[in-house]
């Protein structure tokens, strides 16, 4: 439910999807290159260098523009499985999360609160923030959002269904 309100309905990562209207000519461009899929990060050094010379390239490209791409060759945004992956997923965690509450001895709602909000925040810290702290990802406040909030409400049901 959490993720639909995040990344659709109320759309809090749109800063991570943004629209050019130079999309088509980018995208042909790329195409053109005939790269093979994966994430690319721009500027990167080759791999063949040593450190001196890597050092040297790096520093050359220091107040320059920079990009982390993904490509992928074929457009397919089916969401069934993605939706029953998330699904899985989502109900996997929350299985976890009671369980762990169920062994905490003499637990309270402001407990499980707090166990479960500060899952959620290892998780956004472990995660998302060490990715922006290196990647500057522009959805960060989103990413802090989707860590905490599911999180307290997971904390005041599993408190529910523990008792």
């Amino acid at each position: 439910m959490w993720q639909f309100l995040s990344h659709a309905a109320l759309d809090f990562h749109s800063d991570f999807h943004k629209y050019t209207d130079k999309q088509d000519t980018i995208t042909s461009f790329i195409e053109s290159l005939n790269i093979e899929e994966g994430s690319y990060m721009m500027p990167m050094y080759p791999p063949d260098m040593n450190r001196e010379e890597i050092e040297k390239y790096m520093n050359n490209k220091t107040g320059k523009p920079w990009i982390i791409m993904q490509y992928h060759k074929n457009w397919d945004m089916g969401m069934a499985m993605p939706m029953i992956r998330g699904l899985v997923t989502d109900i996997i965690v929350v299985l976890m999360l009671f369980y762990i509450l169920t062994q905490i001895k003499e637990i309270t709602t402001t407990k499980a609160i707090l166990v479960s909000t500060f899952i959620g925040l290892m998780g956004f810290l472990s995660i998302s923030y060490l990715n922006f702290i290196w990647y500057e990802t522009p959805d960060i406040m989103a990413c802090m959002l989707d860590g905490i909030a599911p999180w307290i409400l997971l904390g005041w049901v599993g408190k529910k269904f523990t008792a």
